[in-house]
């Protein structure tokens, strides 16, 4: 058994015998082990298979004069193209406050069928690095005060390890309340001066709703 679009262990088999003692080879594959057709040029005793991305079989034929034989096929069993399943899903958080957790949307698939996991960071969506027991088919990620990007790695035996599409966390600026003027002196009963608005409110969302607030003390 072979991972998807790799190369087997060449095939080899015991010395024939009987015939006229002088002997000759033709390989032969099939995909359903039942039509077999010539390898060209596979005519030693030995034949080493390409790289296969489907199941094949594979059999030998020993001829010697006016004789031949047919060995017995063996399979090649070749694991499905291993693909990494995705992951969900994009967020918008406000500044330092913790994400969702991050789920699985589709399986892996291909491979040997048993995976390992690893999720990975990324602060730009190009160097990525492991995050520290985060192995599990889910993560929950830490609370936030910049975008971050995840992504998961999937690890089939020795199918090698494939990587799924990022996603962005994108968390807004620090909310600030921007600031107002400006403090009066005022008569008994009188009426002050309008309050405005001296510098804007900043970060969240950028979409901003106002309540004004009074105090005694």
């Amino acid at each position: 058994a072979i991972c998807y679009n790799t190369a087997p262990a060449g095939l080899t088999g015991t010395a024939p015998a009987g015939g006229t003692g002088i002997y000759g080879y033709q390989w032969q594959s099939s995909a359903d082990n039942v039509t077999f057709n010539n390898i060209g040029g596979a005519t030693a005793p030995n034949y080493s298979p390409p790289a296969l991305t489907a199941t094949t079989y594979y059999r030998r034929i020993v001829n010697s004069g006016p004789c031949s034989n047919i060995s017995g096929s063996i399979q090649i069993t070749v694991y499905a193209n291993l693909t990494a399943g995705t992951i969900q899903s994009a967020q918008s958080i406000c500044y330092n406050t913790e994400p969702a957790a991050l789920t699985q949307a589709t399986s892996p698939t291909g491979g040997t069928g048993a995976y390992t996991y690893q999720w990975q960071d990324s602060p730009d969506n190009v160097t990525f690095t492991n995050i520290g027991g985060a192995t599990g088919v889910g993560f929950a990620p830490p609370v936030l005060t910049a975008n971050r990007y995840y992504r998961r790695n999937v690890t089939s035996g020795s199918c090698g390890t494939v990587s799924s599409a990022s996603i962005l966390i994108t968390v807004y600026a620090n909310l600030t309340a921007g600031t107002v003027g400006s403090a009066q002196t005022i008569c008994y009963n009188g009426i002050p001066a309008a309050f405005t608005q001296l510098t804007a409110p900043a970060g969240g969302t950028g979409a901003y709703t106002y309540q004004w607030q009074s105090s005694p003390d």
